[in-house]
């Protein structure tokens, strides 16, 4: 990914997934340099001929105390924009962090998804697994100085 997909309608994108909070294109183009600063942390696009951005995912690395010191990939915000649905966008950018994930050495990748989105990845090869749980958090704020 690069800080240009930003105008590239990468921030539609994600929207097809979640609301993005009136994220601007700056904020999103800061957030892409600090990620690009992480090792751990690949974000990937998929792009139209014409440019433009009509996919996207995260995988993120964790190190493991068990598994002795194994790596887990977590793959995060799978998104296909709207018109994009049913054309293997999605399907290609999770093989696409599948395979970043082996060739850093990860012993397994996880993801949430949906329960209407079981089948979908039941297709690419994952297989039910858990319980996925969640809380929501109010972050707080930095007290001003």
């Amino acid at each position: 990914m690069r800080t240009g997909d930003v105008e590239k309608g990468f921030l539609e994108t994600l929207g097809n997934l979640s609301d993005t909070g009136g994220l601007s294109p700056k904020e999103a183009r800061n957030i892409i340099t600090t990620i690009r600063r992480n090792p751990l942390y690949h974000v990937f696009v998929a792009a139209a001929s014409d440019g433009q951005v009509v996919g996207t995912t995260t995988l993120i690395v964790e190190q493991k105390f068990i598994h002795r010191g194994g790596l887990v990939g977590h793959i995060e915000d799978v998104a296909v924009r709207r018109g994009y649905e049913g054309k293997g966008v999605g399907g290609s950018l999770v093989a696409a962090a599948v395979e970043k994930a082996k060739e850093l050495g990860c012993y397994k990748c996880i993801l949430d998804c949906k329960a209407e989105l079981v089948d979908f990845y039941e297709r690419l090869g994952f297989r039910r697994h858990d319980v996925g749980m969640r809380i929501d958090l109010k972050p707080k704020r930095p007290r001003k100085r």
